[in-house]
C-alpha cells in the first residue's frame, strides 16, 4: 500500500514506507527550521486555502491601455461548427445538472408519491435522451426517478413543472400531516429535575424549551420523516399535544409547559390553525444543509460537489474581509471576540448558494447610530413611471458581495473554522470589511456609497434622500 507524500517542489509522490517523527525530532531546533523552510516553499509554490501564489508575468505580455487601437478581429465563417443546435457549444454542456438528486411528489398510479431524481435516462445505444437547457422549464432531458417503494420510472419535462408547482414563493415545499408514529429523546433534552428555574425576582417557573425531542411523522404522500418538536409544535400543536397525552410524555419538560393549555384551547386553535408544515429542510426539492458538515455529507451521499463549490466561491469572495494573523498571534488591542457561520440556500435556478454571515446578535449594541436609509417602493415606482413617460431606458445592476466594499467601523475578530482551510483552523482573523449579519454593516455600506457618490460629483436630493 502506497502513501502520498508532498515534497518541497510541490509535487505529490508515492512512497511505500514512511514513519512518524520522534519526540526528539519534533522538538529539535534543526528539525523545526527544516519544517519552517518546507512550509515557506509550499506557500510560495501552492499558496494556502485563502490566497493563491502570484503568477509570473509572461515575457510577451503587453499592458492594456485605453489609448491603444483595438486589433482586427477575425470572425469565424458561417460554416464553422462552433455551435451545436444553434444554442450551446458542445463543451458548454454540463456533465451533470442541478435537477439530479432533487426530491418532489410525482404521480404513481392514482396518487402522488414522494420521488427522487437519480440520473439522466439513456436510450438503447447509451445516448442521453433529450436536449439540455439552462432554463429548467425548457429542459427536454429525460430523467430516471426512483419512488419510495424502489420503483424507477422515466419522466421528461414534468419534473420541473411539478417541482415549481409544489413550492411556495420562497421555494419551500408544504406537506399535509397524516399521523405521528413515534418519538425519540436525545441527549440534549432537559431532565425532569431541571424542569423549573428561578427568575431574577426569585419566582419558580417552568422552562419553555422543546430541545432534544424529535417526532416521526407520516405525510399524506405516505413518506416518513423525523421532524424536530420545535417545528411540529408550531405547525400542528393539536396533533402533537394529543400524541403526547396518549403516550404519557405530556409531563416531560418539553411538553408540560404548553400541552395542557393547548388541549384546553383546542376548539379555538382548530378554527384558526393551518395544518400545513413548511418543509424548511428542502428548497425546490433540494436538501438544504444547516452546517458545513451537513453540506459535505450531502455532497458525499450524492456523489457531487455542488455545496463544496458554493462554499469555495463564497470564501474566495470573502477573503478580502479578513486579515488572518499568524499561528499563535494575539488579537490587536481594543478588539472584541465575535463569531460567524455559513448560511445555505437554493436559488430558483437550482444553483446552490452559501453565505458567511456574522453573528451580530451576539455582539454588544453599537454606541453610534446604525440607521441606513433605503429607497422605498413608492420612490422606485415614481422613477419607473417617470422613465416610461419620457421614454428613458432603465438599467439595473447587481453589486456582488456589496457590503464587502465598505470598511468595517467595528473592531471585531473571530476564530477561524474549517471553512477557512485546514491550515487556518484556530487562527485569529481580524474583520476589516463590513459583513452581512453585522449590526452596523448596513450603515457602514451606506456611508461608503454616499462618500463614493459625492466623489463622483453627485449630491443627494433633500426631498428624496437616496444615500443621505
Amino acid at each position: 500500500m502506497a502513501q502520498a507524500v508532498l515534497n518541497s517542489k510541490g509535487k505529490v509522490i508515492p512512497r511505500r514506507t514512511i514513519r512518524k517523527l520522534l519526540k526528539t525530532e519534533i522538538h529539535s531546533e534543526s528539525e523545526k527550521r527544516k519544517r519552517s523552510i518546507f512550509d515557506d516553499l509550499i506557500l510560495q509554490k501552492l499558496g494556502d486555502s485563502m490566497y493563491m501564489p502570484e503568477k509570473p508575468v509572461a515575457p510577451n505580455h503587453v499592458p492594456y491601455s485605453d489609448n491603444d487601437e483595438p486589433a482586427s478581429i477575425q470572425f469565424p465563417n458561417d460554416n464553422d461548427p462552433l455551435y451545436d443546435n444553434g444554442r450551446f457549444s458542445p463543451f458548454e454542456k454540463p456533465i451533470t445538472d442541478q435537477l439530479i438528486n432533487a426530491e418532489l411528489n410525482l404521480p404513481q398510479g392514482e396518487e402522488y408519491r414522494k420521488a427522487r431524481v437519480v440520473g439522466r435516462a439513456k436510450d438503447m445505444n447509451g445516448n442521453i435522451v433529450g436536449e439540455y437547457d439552462e432554463n429548467p422549464l425548457l429542459n427536454t432531458l429525460s430523467y430516471n426517478v426512483e419512488f419510495s417503494d424502489g420503483e424507477v420510472r422515466e419522466y421528461e419535462n414534468v419534473i420541473a413543472e411539478n417541482m415549481y408547482a409544489q413550492v411556495d414563493p420562497d421555494g419551500c415545499r408544504q406537506q399535509l400531516l397524516d399521523r405521528i408514529l413515534d418519538h425519540r429523546r436525545k441527549s440534549d433534552a432537559v431532565e425532569t429535575d431541571d424542569m423549573y428555574m428561578k427568575t431574577r425576582s426569585g419566582k419558580r417557573r417552568m422552562r419553555h424549551t422543546t430541545a432534544g425531542w424529535d417526532l416521526l411523522v407520516e405525510w399524506k404522500d405516505k413518506s416518513k420523516q423525523w421532524i424536530p418538536l420545535k417545528i411540529l409544535k408550531n405547525s400542528n400543536p393539536i396533533e402533537v399535544a394529543e400524541y403526547a397525552k396518549s403516550r404519557g410524555i405530556d409531563n416531560q419538560p418539553a411538553f408540560a409547559w404548553w400541552v395542557p393549555r393547548t388541549l384546553r384551547r383546542r376548539d379555538m386553535i382548530i378554527a384558526g390553525i393551518n395544518s400545513r408544515v413548511r418543509h424548511i429542510t428542502h428548497k425546490y426539492g433540494i436538501e438544504v444543509p444547516r452546517t458545513i458538515e451537513e453540506a459535505l455529507r450531502i455532497d458525499r451521499a450524492n456523489g457531487e460537489k455542488h455545496w463544496r463549490k458554493a462554499i469555495d466561491k463564497e470564501m474566495e469572495n470573502l477573503k478580502v474581509a479578513f486579515d488572518i494573523l499568524p499561528q499563535g498571534s494575539k488579537p490587536p488591542p481594543g478588539y472584541t471576540l465575535s463569531s460567524g457561520h455559513l448560511v445555505f440556500d437554493v436559488r430558483m435556478t437550482l444553483e446552490r448558494k452559501a453565505r458567511w454571515v456574522k453573528d451580530g446578535h451576539k455582539t454588544p449594541e453599537p454606541q453610534c447610530s446604525t440607521y441606513a436609509d433605503v429607497v422605498s417602493r413608492e420612490r422606485v415606482r415614481i422613477a419607473l413611471t417617470y422613465a416610461t413617460l419620457n421614454d428613458l431606458p432603465v438599467c439595473a445592476a447587481d453589486i456582488q458581495n456589496a457590503y464587502l466594499q465598505a470598511p468595517s467601523s467595528k473592531k471585531h475578530y473571530f476564530i477561524c473554522g474549517p471553512e477557512f482551510g485546514l491550515e487556518n483552523i484556530g487562527r485569529i482573523a481580524v474583520i476589516i470589511r463590513a459583513l452581512y449579519g453585522g449590526k452596523s454593516a448596513g450603515a457602514d455600506y451606506w456611508r461608503h456609497v454616499r462618500s463614493a457618490m459625492h466623489e463622483l460629483g453627485f449630491e443627494s436630493a433633500r426631498r428624496i434622500p437616496m444615500f443621505g
